[in-house]
């Protein structure tokens, strides 16, 4: 069967072999994890055998109250069971009431200081608690507890590895099909230097131009919530700059100006104290440390996501500032700062890949989140790209075997986190939102998963009928339907996602169906400046969500020679500045505000020599620059071309 596409029929291609993008039969069945979560397991039993023998024997005389803190051994609170009493019950109540909170607290910073704490103060507070005599059917009583939850968690765990089997089988069958219908409907992207912005999405990204304007310290338009998980400050300024990295990029290579000081201010605003604070405590709640260097080990959520920034930037600029020693200043403390760069960033990241025997290593101490590896990947992959080499590529087989073995469920679905500490996972995170993050997140370095992701995404958790654009995400639980800027319900949220991997692949009637659903459903506010934004979080999605929407906007499926290093803003918004050869420049400009006559600055000309495009000709300086009058009155275009070489 086909599909109408623009009132035609489109007609899938048959005969193609997708043999990368299928799902490997070996994902899950990592030795290292494995090991690692025998090793949790063996320690474990042997502690609790331990506390069950000290507080069962009778061979030794122990004080009663020794054998209820023995017995404490076994899990947190195990020693109160003994205690017999009104105060062990309800110290044992009180403790399993915070075991939420605790496990939060560890999963969510990475502070296992905070669980050991709990579990080591009810060993004597179960000593406390007990008073001449223990109740003996205790020591029983706790090892069923714990037998009973590691015999449910195996069968649980083992019922659902069979059913990820079937589902990967279905999977599988579904994917050759389903790739043949994305590659039909593949519209490729404009060719380089055709594509020009709309009035509208320029007013778009001028708030973030705005906010990037801000004084560093200061946070209006950012969601604000706390630094530790995804709506985190960082997160935010991320996302950023890939927008804008995106916009200059693609649409505006040839312009610097205002595009590339706001990446700058971003960057500012990335180090400081408000961004990196938190890592102080991670160090000391997690590593058990008062080294709170952000860079060297672990930190992925932060090294990762920013060298990819960094280098969209240098990359988009050919400006080198970043590159030089200690002119990334991380700011941790007031008195703590710890000086890096983008080679050395890059280099501490493929120092921890190579040498952590599960390659991928840890964000928050001892959690490791997939997605920051991810991330981190693509900064590696654009570093070599721009400077030259091939580290990334060198271990790339070993980061995916990995990824297949220790970071996979048998569904084919990538875990999004796993303790590197203990070898276990989080029941339950694999959803729709982390299939679908994920084909973005792999489309630059493992372009088959993420093709094999998009493939099953649409047939799974979509319905869009292309004839009348209506479009419904399905079978979303937990998470799907959660902003993770804001952590609030969020039926909406979702769609940016599906909007940017649908531009990525160029169905672009998917993606304007979903953004015209979350704009639809946000509305929009004007600033004071005249830009157009998402409301703010109280009314509106996270900050991370109207990046994503708006990225999603500047895609399409799919030299740097004279650019623009200079506009007044506020003033002018530069909707296109590319150089199709070595001796011209297009641009396209609005008025930011009001229309009016401004200086344009346009530098990497030929010295001496003159250019016309505008009612005069124009002479370039000995530097190379010029500088034009222009009229900005609504949409203005000029093409400047070299006159005499």
């Amino acid at each position: 069967m086909g599909h109408l596409k623009n009132g035609s029929l489109v007609v899938p291609r048959h005969g193609k072999q997708f043999t990368r993008e299928m799902i490997p039969p070996h994902v899950g069945i990592g030795s290292h994890r494995w090991t690692v979560q025998m090793r949790t397991l063996l320690c474990w039993a042997a502690q609790a055998t331990t506390g069950l023998y000290l507080f069962s024997q009778h061979n030794i005389p122990i004080d009663t109250r020794y054998k209820a803190a023995a017995l404490g051994l076994l899990f947190p609170g195990a020693g109160y069971i003994a205690s017999g009493n009104i105060l062990g019950c309800i110290l044992l109540i009180l403790t399993l009431a915070l075991y939420p909170l605790v496990f939060l607290a560890w999963f969510g910073s990475g502070a296992i200081a905070i669980p050991l704490l709990l579990w080591i103060a009810s060993i004597p507070g179960a000593y406390f608690a007990t008073g001449r005599s223990v109740w003996e059917p205790a020591g029983k009583c706790a090892a069923a507890v714990l037998f009973g939850i590691f015999f449910f968690a195996n069968r649980v765990s083992a019922a659902q590895r069979a059913k990820g089997v079937a589902h990967r089988e279905t999977r599988n069958a579904l994917l050759e099909r389903s790739l043949e219908e994305i590659d039909a409907i593949y519209v490729e992207a404009p060719p380089p230097g055709s594509r020009e912005l709309g009035l509208s999405i320029l007013r778009r990204i001028q708030h973030i131009i705005d906010a990037a304007q801000q004084d560093k310290n200061d946070w209006t338009w950012f969601t604000k919530i706390d630094q530790f998980q995804t709506s985190a400050l960082r997160y935010q300024i991320y996302e950023m700059l890939y927008v804008l990295g995106t916009y200059q990029g693609i649409y505006t290579p040839n312009a610097h100006t205002y595009i590339s000081d706001a990446s700058c201010r971003l960057v500012e605003k990335a180090i400081t104290q408000d961004v990196l604070g938190f890592w102080k405590w991670e160090k000391l709640l997690g590593h058990f440390s008062t080294d709170c260097d952000p860079v060297k080990k672990d930190n992925i959520m932060v090294t990762g996501f920013f060298l990819e920034g960094l280098m969209l930037y240098t990359a988009n600029t050919q400006d080198e500032r970043f590159c030089q020693p200690g002119s990334l200043p991380f700011q941790v403390t007031k008195d703590r700062v710890f000086h890096y760069d983008i080679h050395s960033i890059r280099e501490a990241m493929m120092d921890q890949w190579k040498s952590n025997p599960f390659c991928l290593f840890p964000c928050e101490p001892n959690w490791t989140y997939i997605p920051c590896n991810f991330q981190g990947f693509i900064g590696s992959l654009l570093y070599d790209r721009y400077f030259g080499g091939n580290e990334t590529a060198l271990i790339s087989p070993t980061f995916e075997e990995s990824l297949n073995r220790n970071f996979t469920e048998s569904s084919g679905s990538i875990l999004p986190i796993r303790s590197e500490l203990t070898g276990f996972t989080l029941p339950g995170l694999c959803g729709a939102l982390t299939d679908l993050s994920n084909v973005m997140f792999t489309r630059a370095t493992f372009p088959h998963i993420s093709r094999r992701f998009w493939a099953l995404f649409p047939k799974e958790n979509i319905e869009f009928n292309r004839a009348t654009g209506e479009l419904k995400c399905v079978g979303l639980r937990g998470a799907d339907k959660i902003d993770s800027g804001t952590y609030r319900p969020d039926p909406y949220a979702m769609y940016g996602f599906v909007a940017q991997a649908a531009s990525e692949y160029g169905d672009q009637e998917l993606s304007e169906a979903a953004i015209n659903i979350a704009y639809k459903a946000y509305g929009t506010v004007t600033t004071p400046t005249g830009a157009i934004a998402l409301p703010r979080e109280d009314n509106g999605p996270s900050t991370t969500t109207k990046m994503t929407i708006l990225r999603a906007e500047l895609l399409h499926g799919g030299e740097l020679e004279a650019v623009v290093t200079k506009v007044p803003y506020p003033g002018v918004l530069v909707a296109k500045a590319y150089s199709h050869d070595s001796s011209d420049l297009d641009v396209v400009l609005y008025p930011s505000a009001d229309s009016g006559r401004f200086s344009i600055t346009v530098s990497r000309l030929r010295p001496g020599l003159k250019y016309k495009g505008l009612e005069e000709t124009v002479v370039a300086d000995d530097n190379g620059d010029a500088v034009l009058s222009v009229m900005v009155d609504g949409r203005t275009s000029f093409h400047l071309k070299l006159v005499h070489a």
